[in-house]
């Protein structure tokens, strides 16, 4: 028979027992066990990204949801007035000079575990953070244009997702060439 939890979260049953009561600990008894958002320990704060790395220079940054109000007008329709932390989920865009236009670079930073949102099945709470390049690089000085559109990701077993990362976006610039590596490092803080 089940009696109601302890303060840690186990169940406490009747048993035969002498002793009557016990509590135990099982993962069938616990609300949606396995999704991130609602089972890991909250991390109430907003993050800032910054991004460098082989060629990446006068960026035009975006954050979404947007951090503050926009001007000093928070009464704006449809604006929330008291906008919460992203607490699961953040995500930073920028636009910086390529070889020929724009590149464009993405960070995703998503609260993870249990086989979501690419963390392995067996790892518990983490954090994903993800970085996506999209534009043109020269390379081997000013004599080449390389194509890159590649991604990558790391798995961030700490509670505290702030910290320095660095990333190896590979691509094969030249025909039959050997893979050109761009190296950037994310920042998230």
């Amino acid at each position: 028979m089940t009696l109601g939890r302890t303060s840690s979260g186990a169940i406490k049953i009747k048993t035969d027992s002498p002793l009557g009561l016990r509590a135990v600990e099982c993962a069938c008894c616990g609300g949606s066990y396995g999704f991130p958002c609602a089972d890991c320990p909250p991390f109430l704060t907003d993050f800032n990204f910054s991004l460098t790395g082989d060629q990446v220079s006068g960026l035009t940054e975006f954050q979404y949801p947007a951090a503050v109000c926009p001007g000093d007008e928070c009464s704006i329709q449809g604006f929330p007035e008291n906008l919460e932390p992203r607490t699961c989920a953040d995500f930073w865009d920028a636009f910086g000079p390529g070889a020929i236009s724009d590149n464009l670079y993405m960070i995703q930073l998503y609260r993870a575990g249990f086989g979501f949102f690419g963390a392995p099945l067996s790892q518990g709470c983490c954090w994903v953070l993800s970085l996506y390049v999209q534009g043109y690089f020269s390379y081997e000085g000013e004599e080449g244009i390389c194509g890159l559109g590649a991604g990558g990701e790391t798995i961030i077993t700490s509670l505290d997702p702030r910290g320095s990362y660095p990333f190896t976006l590979s691509q094969q610039c030249d025909f039959g060439g050997p893979q050109t590596e761009f190296n950037f490092t994310v920042v998230v803080s």
